[in-house]
């Protein structure tokens, strides 16, 4: 694998190196620190994010601009200048600790070229309490712990109890604290747990870094916002500089939503923003006090109609009608799940086809309901989607004159069962059956094999477990038939592709 070099990386990475110039890593001196944030806070102009003593810096970067990749180099900068030999990865779940590996090992030839040197990594706790004390704890080499959170947020974790050898320690997590490691901590929005927190900082000498997309919000949780800041890259300056694609978003009505009046934001006693459809077509609207809602929506129901008072939870009407946000939740009914498939899928074919003569394959992400929607003895969405996958497949076939694309197609089945869809759930960790465990591997530990045109899976299934961590930037279709009631969750989502 080809990896280009991109200067916006190198830039955050110089950035880090910037602010630690100064620091003594050996005394745990990071006096330094505060000063230099502030210098380039100034540089960059970004006066309004906080600085506060703690020994964290934090990286805003949009998903898919290699947040990874960034941090594996930016490991390789503090072994290389300040020689910090120990290092930890801390993630929130199992699927993006092996989307972890396996970026360490897709750039373990191009750091090494770089660098002259291999990061020996230590999967926990899949290789055990003695491969740390070994590899980590006694060891002078450039290593990296890749853990999650779970592993060692609780006082009955292996990693916390005594173990026999390191009579200092006490634990294999004091031994590793006593090493002083830099901590690099992604997904920081699922890593604020008081348990977490908690076992987090019995590694009081350490340097932490944090690297997302998203971070807690600075007013609901104060402790965890973002500060410290080194370098960010939002999602419009990601946008603006073409690192990541422009969304279109399709949309289905059900019955009952025509012409309605949705309420999305409410600005006390000011004004609230509405979407509303005419004809299948979605429209946003932002209406103040005293607006009559028939002239600024052309709905005719509201015909007449002014806002009287805006309360933070309701809007009163001169009818004497209210309205009140609408709820973030729903769920799709079977027919409005077929129509989102049936859209999805020939959106696929269109993107596929012309992809197709540009050598990129082309794959779709779906989020569904419950894992029985598409596991089981009668899983609804896998059903309805190979149904009409078949069908529309079919149709491609016949239309088109690309005799290479047509025997790509040709794939799709094998003994008469199709082969192009697959899913990653949480529960299909340790599965017995071949099929489904070849998939998931696929998914999370093969990306060159899924992008390979000698697979013919391209379609993904996943109810949460994919919705951090894990990205290709080869998914140009997301299908959301599941609800999801937080934005931060939204924006996570449609980071994967």
């Amino acid at each position: 694998m080809i990896f280009e070099k991109q200067q916006y990386q190198y830039d955050c990475v110089n950035s880090i190196l910037e602010v630690l110039d100064g620091v003594d890593f050996k005394t745990g001196d990071f006096s330094v620190l505060a000063n230099n944030l502030q210098s380039l806070t100034k540089q960059h102009n970004n006066k309004t994010l906080p600085i506060t003593s703690d020994k964290r810096l934090d990286v805003l970067m949009e998903t898919g601009t290699g947040k990874t990749f960034t941090y594996l180099k930016t490991i390789f900068e503090l072994n290389k200048k300040f020689h910090q030999t120990k290092f930890i990865i801390v993630l929130p779940r199992t699927a993006i600790k092996l989307g972890t590996i396996q970026n360490i090992k897709l750039t373990s030839a191009y750091f090494f070229n770089e660098y002259g040197k291999h990061l020996n990594y230590i999967n926990y706790p899949e290789d055990g309490l003695n491969s740390i004390q070994q590899n980590f704890i006694n060891s002078n080499d450039l290593s990296v712990l890749i853990t999650t959170n779970s592993a060692f947020n609780s006082e009955k974790n292996n990693i916390n109890k005594k173990f026999e050898g390191l009579f200092d320690a006490g634990s294999i997590w004091g031994g590793i604290a006593s090493k002083n490691p830099v901590i690099i901590i992604d997904e920081p929005h699922l890593l604020k747990g008081t348990e977490t927190k908690k076992g987090l900082d019995k590694l009081n000498n350490s340097l932490f870094i944090r690297f997302g997309a998203t971070y807690p919000d600075a007013k609901k949780d104060p402790a965890h916002k973002l500060s410290n800041v080194v370098y960010r890259l939002d999602s419009i300056s990601a946008f603006n500089q073409y690192l990541v694609k422009k969304i279109g978003v399709s949309t289905i009505f059900a019955h009952s939503e025509q012409s309605s009046l949705n309420i999305t934001h409410i600005k006390a006693k000011q004004y609230f923003n509405a979407t509303y459809n005419i004809n299948e077509q979605l429209h946003q609207v932002k209406i103040a006090i005293k607006d009559d809602l028939g002239a600024k929506t052309g709905l005719a129901q509201y015909q007449g109609v002014s806002v009287e008072k805006i309360n933070a939870g309701k809007i009163f009407l001169s009818n004497q009608a209210t309205l009140e946000p609408m709820k973030s939740t729903y769920q799709l009914s079977p027919h409005e799940i077929k129509q989102m498939l049936i859209h999805s899928i020939t959106l696929h074919f269109k993107k596929e086809q012309r992809l197709f003569e540009k050598n990129i394959k082309t794959l779709a992400l779906f989020f569904i309901p419950k894992i029985g929607d598409f596991r089981g003895d009668n899983p609804l969405i896998k059903n309805i989607f190979e149904e009409e996958y078949k069908k529309i497949r079919d149709t491609v076939y016949q239309e088109t004159n690309n005799q290479a694309y047509k025997q790509y197609l040709d794939k799709d089945y094998q003994n008469g069962q199709l082969q192009v869809a697959e899913g990653y759930f949480s529960g299909d960790k340790g599965t017995i059956d071949k099929k489904i465990s070849d998939g998931v591997d696929i998914i999370l530990n093969k990306k060159e094999t899924l992008l390979s045109f000698d697979t013919p899976l391209r379609f993904i299934f996943s109810v949460w477990a994919l919705q951090e961590g894990w990205d290709n930037p080869n998914i140009f279709t997301i299908c959301k038939l599941s609800s999801t009631d937080k934005d931060t969750s939204r924006r996570q989502q449609v980071g994967r592709g």
